[in-house]
């Protein structure tokens, strides 16, 4: 699919290009953005580097067919083809190294050795009865180091936490 949209890119370009050309130029500049950005997002998977190593081949193999006996590849890809009343060439990602080139950055995708590396595991939250259970010394657990809320302990007096049950003041009285 990608092979087919670079093609029809390249001709919209290439039409864009031309004195009375119907395609813009952004168009093709777009249809190619769209394919940098679907094969990169399909290079960059870390589910499984089969299907970007399988296409990466494909891409570097019609390259390299070209390259050593450029008379097959020509008989094997069809002249032209029509799309969207484009007329369109299969040969021509193959032929200006497009395809190579993308090929190519599919294999280091591939061979990255950050695709290998195991996804990093999350830390084991605390269950409900160890959050809820009040700290072992009152004066440990702060504002600025808690994660997560335990009740209102630090809404105590200091009389309340020194464990005196009523406070040093006197509470105003009617006069």
């Amino acid at each position: 699919m990608a092979w087919i949209v670079v093609a029809y890119g390249q001709a919209v370009l290439f039409d864009a290009g031309q004195v009375g050309g119907h395609h813009p130029l952004w168009l093709g500049l777009a249809l190619f953005a769209a394919v940098g950005l679907v094969l990169g997002l399909i290079g960059t998977l870390r589910v499984s580097p089969a299907g970007p190593l399988f296409m990466a081949l494909s891409y570097l193999g019609a390259t390299g067919l070209l390259i050593a006996r450029p008379e097959t590849a020509r008989q094997l890809l069809p002249d032209l083809v029509q799309v969207g009343g484009t007329l369109v060439v299969p040969l021509s990602p193959v032929s200006t190294g497009v395809l190579g080139l993308i090929g190519a950055m599919m294999v280091i995708a591939v061979a990255s050795p950050q695709r290998w590396r195991s996804w990093p595991r999350p830390a084991a939250e605390p269950s409900w009865p160890e959050m809820l259970a009040p700290p072992a010394d009152p004066y440990e657990n702060t504002l600025a180091d808690r994660d997560s809320f335990s009740g209102f302990a630090d809404l105590r007096t200091p009389a309340d936490a020194s464990g005196v049950d009523t406070p040093s003041w006197s509470a105003p009285t009617k006069v």
